[in-house]
């Protein structure tokens, strides 16, 4: 065997690796646009292999992005009339989240093996519903699998949590057995300009007796298909600057073929400052 031709290439190989600042077999983060938040800024991030697979889809929170956040909700998120009085009322109309929308890096935007297409960051000051479980202040990180206009056009009205009763209708159609794990299931949490909320049941808040609400894993759904998944997390876990990875349930089944996540990621870096959370663990799904 005439192994000349072979070791040529992995000398140029190494070699391009070596003039492009890259080395060999060394993952390669991209990185979205950074946006305001807080006193810091976020931004997406997806980072790729050596042999171009993808392990991990996130958002990069700069150091300051969890402090000066508005500490009462807005009065334009997600808002109706709901007692037809002809305004907004300050409070009990609104959902009242301040949203930061996302787009993926523009060296894998279009990927189509990437189920992730774009995110919401959303700032509960208050917290939502129901109470004594999720009232307390934190993020929800939306991670869309849904077309970003499609989700948008998800109408605000007098039904579930200020949506559209038409919308809600389509929102809580029942998603096939095999797309979704047992234990996340319909409590009727739709929202406009999200869609409707599986929820894990078996998580901590909802044990007898109930433990504190930290996090947890939420997954979308709208008209009987997946629609995104969510990190749910408190500011105060935030704060405490965990370095942990968490299982995500897996279903039987996908909908759509792509990398889907197996956990799920918070981090903070000792030296910059930064966290991270990150959807990690992405295998390769087909759709069936």
């Amino acid at each position: 065997m005439n192994i000349r031709p072979i070791f040529a290439a992995m000398t140029l190989s190494l070699l391009a690796a070596a003039c492009s600042g890259t080395p060999a077999n060394q993952a390669t983060t991209h990185l979205g646009e950074a946006h305001p938040l807080g006193e810091g800024t976020v931004r997406s991030y997806v980072t790729v292999e050596a042999d171009g697979t993808p392990s991990a889809i996130g958002l990069r929170y700069a150091k300051g992005a969890f402090e000066g956040l508005p500490a009462e909700p807005n009065t334009i998120s997600r808002c109706f009339d709901m007692n037809k009085n002809g305004k907004i009322d300050d409070t009990g109309e609104c959902e009242g989240d301040y949203e930061t929308k996302l787009v993926l890096p523009p060296a894998v935007a279009d990927r189509s093996d990437l189920v992730i297409k774009w995110i919401g960051v959303n700032w509960n000051p208050h917290g939502h519903v129901p109470e004594k479980v999720y009232d307390l202040p934190h993020f929800d990180m939306h991670f869309y699998i849904a077309d970003r206009a499609a989700v948008e056009g998800i109408r605000t009205g007098p039904c579930g949590f200020f949506i559209n009763c038409e919308d809600f209708e389509r929102a809580t159609i029942a998603v096939a057995a095999r797309y979704v794990h047992p234990d996340h299931i319909n409590v009727d949490a739709a929202v406009p300009a999200m869609g409707n909320h599986l929820i894990d049941v078996t998580s901590p808040e909802f044990a007898k007796p109930p433990q504190p609400f930290t996090h947890t894993y939420i997954v979308g759904a709208y008209a009987g298909e997946i629609t995104f998944y969510e990190p749910m997390i408190t500011h105060e876990f935030l704060m405490g600057r965990p370095r942990q990875c968490f299982p995500i349930k897996q279903p039987s089944g996908w909908q759509k073929s792509g990398y889907h996540p197996t956990v799920y990621c918070i981090r903070y870096d000792e030296g910059s400052g930064d966290y991270t959370v990150s959807l990690e663990g992405l295998v390769y799904r087909q759709a069936g």
